[in-house]
């Protein structure tokens, strides 16, 4: 497992001083919310001679990017919407090609509630997804359709058996189908060898939470290679939970 950060947890900093946090705690990948603007400077309008400058400075500094986390998802209702989307995630791909990025996150939430519009709003993700899915291959990407919201690893599953997909796989966030009444070892039924890319919140004190040990700990014992992220959202002191997260780790 490579453990690292998302940017969310310091919006402010540029690449350089992501860069800096990261050795400074050992970190060993960073991933990117872009269309938030954070300062990492890699968007779908940075310029190429920024997006050079990036991918030089992360070559050099030996910090892997591993995702490019969007807000893509292909659940309303209006087609036009939705291929609109499918247009969004196609230049991201493009972006991620030109950065070298391991993964592009995806969401596939909120899923409704009644049989016949939970079937046709996973029908649709699925579509949206086969839409894009060569197209990653062909990039060297992976797509990273996120256990967000209320997507239930078991929903998840199915997303990915009716769109056919070659290049999407999976970001496991444990903690939200946990709270919508899917436990960690009955979701990674749905997950095992599926994952690629993983998000993790330890909180603010005390041991790491069990949903998180759990999610780490059945994802270590199948010998998992794919990347560990924190996601903690604009949080008052990110010194803190940088330093908290990199000892927390270091007890699995």
């Amino acid at each position: 497992m490579q453990f690292g950060f998302m940017s969310s947890v310091c919006p402010p900093l540029t690449l350089a001083e992501l860069i800096d946090k990261a050795k400074q705690y050992n970190y060993e990948h960073l991933e990117f919310r872009v269309e938030w603007g954070h300062k990492h400077g890699v968007e779908l309008d940075s310029t190429p001679q920024q997006l050079n400058d990036a991918k030089s400075r992360l070559a050099d500094s030996g910090i892997t990017l591993s995702c490019i986390a969007t807000g893509v998802r292909f659940i309303d209702p209006d087609a036009q919407k939705r291929a609109q989307q499918a247009d969004l995630l196609k230049r991201y791909i493009e972006l991620s090609e030109k950065m070298e990025a391991k993964n592009i996150r995806i969401f596939g939430d909120p899923v409704p509630k009644t049989p016949v519009e939970i079937d046709r709003t996973l029908d649709w993700e699925a579509d949206g997804i086969h839409a894009c899915d060569g197209l990653a291959g062909e990039a060297g990407v992976s797509l990273c359709l996120e256990t967000h919201g209320n997507l239930l690893a078991s929903y998840l599953a199915e997303v990915l058996y009716r769109s056919e997909a070659q290049n999407t796989y999976v970001n496991w966030h444990a903690a939200h189908h946990v709270r919508h009444g899917q436990p960690v070892d009955v979701a990674y039924v749905h997950l095992r060898n599926k994952v690629r890319h993983a998000h993790v919140s330890f909180g603010n004190e005390g041991p790491m939470p069990d949903t998180e040990r759990d999610s780490l700990q059945l994802l270590k014992q199948d010998n998992y290679e794919g990347f560990i992220s924190i996601e903690v959202i604009n949080p008052k002191d990110s010194e803190a939970v940088l330093k908290r997260h990199a000892e927390l780790y270091k007890t699995l």
